[in-house]
C-alpha cells in the first residue's frame, strides 16, 4: 500500500486523456507528487508503450487510469438511422456518413487483455474513471499488488467503491463539469460540489480514506 510518505508533496496529477503525456507524469513525480498516464483511450499496445515511456523516465510510483463504462450494444437499425439522417450535415463538409459505427473508447469491464498486461507490468497505481471493474478484475490487479484508486461523485458511488476493496477514494464534485466519471449518466445526480462531497466521505469506514 502507498501512504502518505512515499510523496512530498499531496498532489496527484490527474489523468486526462490526450494530455497526460508520459513525459508530464514523470515530471509531476520529479516534483514530489503522484504522476499519471491516461489508458482509457488506447488499446494494449498503446498502454504497453506508454508505461515503459513513464518507467524509462522515473523510478517513481505512477498511476494508470482505466474508463470502466458500461460498454455500449451495438444497434445497427438505429446506428444506420443516425448515419442517413446526419447525410447533410456530412455532405455540407464534402464527406459521406460512415458505413458503420463502432465505440471510440474501450471499457476495461470487458478488455481481457488490458487486464493482463497490468497483471504483468504490474503498476504501482490503478484508478478507475465512470465505473468499477468486478470482483475478479479488481482481485488480478490487487494480486499484482496494485493499489487501487476510484473517482466517485457521491456517496453511493463511494460506498459501491469500498465494497468492491478499492483503497482510495477521488472526490469529483460538480465543479468538474459534464466530464465528471459517473458510474451510472442515467442516475439521479445530487450535484454535490468537491467540499460537500468530502465532508460526506468523512465517515466512509478504514481502509478506504477520501482524498
Amino acid at each position: 500500500m502507498l501512504g502518505a510518505s512515499t510523496f512530498a508533496l499531496p498532489i496527484l496529477q490527474a489523468p486526462m486523456v490526450g494530455v497526460s503525456t508520459p513525459a508530464m507524469a514523470a515530471a509531476v513525480n520529479a516534483a514530489g507528487g503522484l504522476g499519471a498516464i491516461a489508458l482509457g483511450a488506447g488499446d494494449v499496445p498503446q498502454a504497453a508503450e506508454a508505461i515503459a515511456e513513464v518507467r524509462a523516465r522515473t523510478d517513481r510510483p505512477f498511476n494508470v487510469n482505466l474508463f470502466v463504462h458500461r460498454a455500449p450494444r451495438p444497434d445497427p437499425v438505429r446506428e444506420a438511422a443516425w448515419c442517413e439522417a446526419l447525410r447533410p450535415a456530412f455532405a455540407g463538409q464534402g464527406a459521406s456518413p460512415p458505413s458503420s459505427l463502432r465505440p471510440i473508447y474501450p471499457s476495461f469491464a470487458e478488455d481481457d487483455a488490458m487486464l493482463a498486461l497490468l497483471v504483468a507490468v504490474k503498476p504501482a497505481v490503478v484508478s478507475f474513471h465512470f465505473g468499477l471493474p468486478d470482483d475478479a478484475r479488481i482481485a488480478a490487479l490487487k494480486g499484482a499488488g496494485c493499489c487501487l484508486l476510484a473517482s466517485v461523485t457521491c456517496l453511493a458511488e463511494a460506498q459501491a467503491a469500498e465494497r468492491a476493496g478499492v483503497d482510495a477514494l477521488l472526490a469529483q464534485g460538480y465543479e468538474a463539469g459534464g466530464h465528471r466519471g459517473m458510474f451510472d449518466p442515467d442516475a439521479r445526480d445530487d450535484r454535490l460540489s468537491t467540499l460537500a462531497l468530502t465532508l460526506s466521505l468523512i465517515h466512509i469506514s478504514e481502509p478506504t480514506r477520501p482524498y
